[in-house]
Order: structure tokens, then C-alpha cells, then sequence
């Protein structure tokens, strides 16, 4: 074969793989599925405030293997705790930990509320009198020695209220944090609102994140629309559903009546 039929033979197969090149990227483009978001787990692991001390008592002590201190999915750990504190085999349990966190608003009370990060959570396998042993069933993200344990509930997601209602400007409350010292969040993203049940707040009903002109004095700036997800007495993990600005940590929240 000469060189010129050679060299003709190269210039067709580059040619062919351009003119393919659009489809294949466009084919690629049509198969790809959209993704989609689980919020019952973002939820699972979202960050949480209590007003009162958490309980420690029963916590993770470490790994089996000595000096492990930190673990991922699948990996055994031990549990200071067992039967004598109500452990018990194939019970789940959030590994959470106190985060010391600078930036978390006192909220509309003044009183600052704990900061609690969820890491993930376990299963028990193996009970003994003060002790047990567990397997990582999810991360958060890694799991630490010392984090203590609350009884795992995977939260349901709420349905929106069809009822918009108007937001009461008049009585806000205030986004208090983000996890891990988050002071800012986006569209999407989960924050925690110091009202709870205890102020008439439901799962799925609609909020208003505003601010005010300094003083008090103009108009009120909408700065992003948001739903309850999880609603406890005192507080509410919220999430962001619109924006037209970042939120930011001590944000008036306006509850939709």
C-alpha cells in the first residue's frame, strides 16, 4: 500500500470520528438520568439545636482495632453501653457529636441553643451488660470516637401545605445555624429556625426569610421562600426552596398563617 493511500485512509478514519463524535456525546447526553436528591437522608443528617444538654451518656469508645479512631461504612466499632442501658441487637443509633460553634445566632429568646452534628448512624450486633458492639450503617461523614448515640428515626418527608397563608412579619424568628458552623446557605440547603411546635409551626408549611433596613426603618427584603421539614418543640430544620440573596445566619424567618 503506497503512502498516499495510506495517508487518504487516516484522513477518512479522523473525518469519520468527528462527524461521530456529536452523536455519541448527544447520545450520551439523552441516556444520562437527572439526578435527584434524597432528602429523607439529607435530612437524617442535617444539623440540630436543643436548648438543653445532650445526653452522652452512652457513646462510642473506639474501634476493635487499637488506635482506630475514626470510621466509614461497613467498619465494627465498640459502644460504651450495652444491656444495662438498653441496648439491644439490631437497634440503629445517630453517632452525634456538640459542635462548639462562634458564628450560631442567640435566636429571638437570646439564650444560645447547642449545636448538634449528626455524623451518621449504626446498628447494633452484639450486646454485653456495659458494652456492645455495632457496624457503621451510613455516614454523614466520618464517624469519630466519642460521639454519643441517640435512637435512629429516618425522618419522613412532610407534603407541602396546598394553604400558602401570608407571613407574619410581625412575630419572625431567626435561622440560628447550618451544620458545622455553615453560616451561609444556598438553594436546597437545610438550616435550623429557633419556632417549633411550641409557636404553631407544622411540617410542611411555607416561611419567609427577609431582613429589615438597619433600624427597623424601610421596606422588608424577601430573601429566599423555604418549607418546615422537621419540626420539634423549639426548633425546626427548614430548607431553602428559593433564593435572591446567600442566607445567612441570623435571618428573620416569617412563619406563613
Amino acid at each position: 500500500m503506497s503512502r498516499d493511500v495510506r495517508s487518504r485512509i487516516r484522513c477518512a478514519v479522523a473525518v469519520s470520528s468527528i462527524v461521530a463524535a456529536p452523536a455519541l456525546i448527544q447520545a450520551q447526553i439523552t441516556t444520562a438520568r437527572p439526578v435527584t436528591r434524597d432528602y429523607a437522608a439529607e435530612m437524617a443528617c442535617s444539623a440540630r439545636a436543643i436548648a438543653m444538654p445532650a445526653d452522652t451518656s452512652v457513646r462510642i469508645a473506639g474501634g476493635r482495632e487499637h488506635g482506630k479512631t475514626l470510621f466509614g461504612p461497613g467498619d465494627p466499632l465498640v459502644v460504651k453501653g450495652g444491656s444495662s442501658q438498653g441496648v439491644k441487637v439490631g437497634q440503629e443509633y445517630f453517632a452525634r457529636r456538640v459542635i462548639a460553634d462562634r458564628f450560631m445566632s442567640p435566636g429571638s429568646d437570646g439564650v444560645p441553643p447547642s449545636s448538634i452534628h449528626t455524623a451518621g448512624w449504626i446498628r447494633i450486633v452484639e450486646v454485653q451488660s456495659d458494652s456492645a458492639i455495632a457496624t457503621v450503617t451510613k455516614v454523614c461523614d466520618a464517624i469519630e470516637e466519642g460521639d454519643y448515640l441517640e435512637p435512629f428515626v429516618k425522618p419522613a418527608i412532610p407534603a407541602t401545605s396546598t394553604a400558602a397563608g401570608e407571613p407574619d412579619y410581625a412575630n419572625p424568628g431567626h435561622l440560628v445555624l447550618g451544620d458545622e458552623r455553615r453560616q451561609m446557605a444556598a438553594q436546597g440547603d437545610l438550616m435550623v429556625l429557633d419556632r417549633g411546635s411550641d409557636h404553631g409551626l407544622h411540617g410542611g408549611q411555607r416561611l419567609t426569610i427577609f431582613r429589615t433596613a438597619p433600624g427597623g426603618a424601610g421596606p422588608i427584603v424577601r430573601i429566599a421562600e423555604a418549607t418546615a421539614m422537621i419540626v420539634s418543640p423549639e426548633t425546626t430544620i427548614i430548607r431553602i426552596d428559593t433564593t435572591t440573596d446567600a442566607v445567612l445566619v441570623g435571618d428573620l424567618v416569617a412563619i406563613h398563617r
